[in-house]
């Protein structure tokens, strides 16, 4: 049953996070700021099953493809977000052990952000969906506006999202305790 709760809740999450994409404007380049990134790391350093990692990653690529303004940009974003998941399911379970969970929430959204800019602009590049001349600006006008927002949205939801949790685990343990 947590399972399914977890899927549940991951896609809650990423259904946010498709709405908050969908109405990001443009920043000047093809590529605009992706904020579906943020509802993906909340998954990732929320539950520590991989299943539900990986399907949120891949949902979140699914997802973040069929919004994106970018001509040709389904598959980059799902590279993108494959690449991203994969790395950072790794980097937080090896974190976790020696970082504080909220520092950890801090630091995932920067380096994954900036990872899965770089990932996405670049599999574009390759697959000739953009001139590689892009590269600066699309990251500059997308990717370091992204990494500021998706920090803020992830440490502010992080927080609440754990609180929520303690709030919940104590009512299940009195109701619990009650019914014994």
């Amino acid at each position: 049953m947590k399972n399914l709760r977890d899927f549940v809740l991951a896609g809650l999450l990423l259904a946010i996070g498709l709405v908050l994409h969908y109405v990001t404007p443009s920043t000047g380049t093809p590529v605009k700021p992706d904020f579906l990134l943020a509802m993906l790391f909340l998954c990732l350093l929320t539950f520590e099953d991989t299943k539900v990692g990986f399907v949120a990653g891949v949902a979140a690529g699914i997802l973040s493809g069929l919004t994106t303004n970018v001509p040709g940009g389904f598959v980059p974003n799902l590279i993108d977000k494959l690449i991203t998941t994969g790395v950072l399911i790794v980097a937080v379970r090896v974190s976790r052990r020696f970082i504080n969970q909220y520092i950890l929430s801090i630091a995932v959204p920067i380096a994954g952000t900036i990872l899965s800019g770089c990932v996405f602009i670049g599999s574009a590049i390759l697959l000739e969906v953009f001139p590689p001349q892009i590269f600066v600006g699309a990251f500059v006008t997308a990717v370091l506006p992204a990494t500021v927002g998706n920090v803020f949205l992830v440490a502010l939801l992080f927080g609440a999202l754990k609180q929520t949790a303690r709030l919940y685990g104590r009512r299940v343990r009195q109701k619990d305790s009650e019914a014994i």
